[in-house]
């Protein structure tokens, strides 16, 4: 659900990056000329897996907006320059693929997208007019309509969650926002409940291969997880414990007409325009995989990380009750409030900024290209961090702080790039549900903040962890406190 591009069969004719309309401009430096650190490929893996959360900042920091992080087997770059991430995924995203370029045995070069071991070729992985086609087709579940027909599910779903806690007990807030994310998709888009059985199915899963996804881009990871060891075992019986439970509602949609206007449904019925065949059951459980899964997940992050700073920052919580007390008046929150409930959006949005759900990205150019005043060849993986440019002092004094008057400020945002701030991707590839999941994110906020606090249950620091999406690792422990 992030910008991607064509294959490169279907990418046309550039300009030529060196000239702009037939006017000429500075010739670019060359790429061995781009700043890095030194050291091989081997090198930097090491010092990126140790903490990519550290490192990829200071490469900034030391190396400047474009940085070299290996030449050999492959090129790749840490880009940090609103202008040249904004031409990739919007002004030439044609240009750039999604993926990243992994050489193989033999010198062979393939592309690869980590989640589709995991997701298939869903919306998230699939690329050219197979993406075209099925973003056209899902794109009407997220119509502003829609969406705010979805709000008081929202709400009702977030106040059942809520209504299961007590005061003073200790909670895996990160588990408790999984599970209530879980449910608002399934009922949303798929208009089923889920079961704790289904619930457990897709924790395990998520679990079992999350760590792992971020792995299967280096070279000899699908021939590993071919061989009879345990840690490839667990995750391979995760996954076909999820596909059975997600052939199973299509299997029962299918059953019962599928006349509805969910996401099930609207597979189920959709046919190809040419040839008038519709999807099998693979296609559809690819989709219906990669919603369920990104639907719930990145917003159940966003959610977690914002009760932990919540938590940590009792005035920001004054204000943020403070202004739920005043707009509410003690009811649930309705879709009609959002625009009201301007500092609880303020306050979603500052923590999207330092803990953004998805922290990097990966592109391959497929022709050579001027980036960041260099000319990159074809092939070069580009990494473009949503973890750097959120947190860059260029853009955001005091970049560390917790500080939701940052978007309540209109100068000071006017003042920022674009790219300073990209949590859902952007261009054609942006994520389908950005709308849905703000609208989801304030409004259970809302709900949950007008009757409870919280206090973190230990003192012992939380980690972010840097799989595909950012997670508190190990869990987010914190104390429920009834608001009276």
């Amino acid at each position: 659900m992030h910008p991607t591009a064509s294959s490169p069969a279907s990418v046309p004719s550039p300009v030529s990056p060196l000239s702009t309309g037939g006017v000429p401009t500075t010739t670019p430096r060359g790429v061995h000329e781009v700043p890095g650190p030194p050291g091989g490929v081997m090198a930097t893996v090491r010092r990126l897996r140790a903490d990519p959360l550290a490192r990829f900042p200071e490469l900034r920091r030391d190396y400047g907006p474009l940085v070299r992080l290996a030449s050999w087997p492959v090129s790749a770059f840490l880009v940090s320059d609103p202008d040249a991430i904004a031409d990739a995924l919007v002004g030439s995203h044609r240009l750039y693929a999604k993926g990243a370029v992994v050489r193989g045995p033999g010198s062979r070069s393939t592309v690869t997208q980590p989640l589709t071991y995991l997701l298939g070729q869903g919306l998230l992985t699939s690329a050219g007019d197979t993406h075209l086609r099925q973003r056209r087709l899902i794109q009407p579940l997220f119509h502003k309509q829609r969406i705010a027909g979805y709000g008081e599910q929202f709400v009702a779903l977030a106040d059942a969650a809520a209504a299961t806690w007590r005061d003073g007990q200790r909670l895996d807030l990160h588990a408790e926002m999984t599970e209530m994310t879980l449910a608002i998709v399934a009922r949303t888009l798929f208009d089923v409940d889920v079961d704790d059985r289904v619930i457990d199915v897709v924790r395990t899963a998520v679990g079992e291969n999350m760590p792992a996804a971020r792995r299967a881009s280096l070279p000899g990871f699908q021939r590993l997880e071919r061989l009879p060891l345990r840690a490839a075992q667990r995750r391979q019986d995760a996954r076909a414990a999820l596909d059975n439970a997600v052939y199973e509602m299509i299997a029962a949609r299918r059953a019962a007409g599928a006349t509805g206007t969910d996401l099930l449904s609207l597979l189920l019925a959709a046919q190809d325009a040419d040839t008038g065949e519709r999807m099998d059951d693979t296609q559809i459980r690819d989709e219906a995989m990669t919603l369920l899964l990104a639907g719930h997940e990145t917003t159940a992050n966003a959610l977690a990380w914002t009760f932990h700073l919540l938590g940590s920052e009792p005035a920001v919580a004054a204000r943020l009750h403070e202004e739920v007390d005043a707009v509410l008046g003690g009811r649930p929150p309705t879709i009609d409030d959002l625009p009201q409930l301007a500092y609880t959006n303020a306050v979603f949005s500052e923590s999207m900024r330092l803990y953004p759900p998805v922290w990097a990205m990966g592109r391959h150019l497929v022709a050579d290209r001027e980036v960041a005043g260099y000319l990159l060849p074809a092939g070069s993986t580009l990494v473009f961090s949503q973890w750097v440019m959120h947190r860059d002092e260029r853009w955001w004094p005091d970049p560390d702080r917790f500080d939701p008057n940052r978007w309540l400020d209109k100068a000071t945002a006017h003042d920022r790039p674009r790219f300073a701030y990209f949590p859902f991707g952007a261009g054609s590839r942006q994520c389908i549900g950005n709308s849905f999941a703000v609208a989801e994110g304030v409004l259970t906020l809302a709900a949950i903040a007008r009757r409870w606090s919280f206090t973190p249950a230990s003192d012992t620091p939380v980690v972010p962890e840097p799989l595909v999406t950012l997670r508190p690792k190990g869990g987010l422990p914190m104390v429920p406190h009834r608001r009276r």
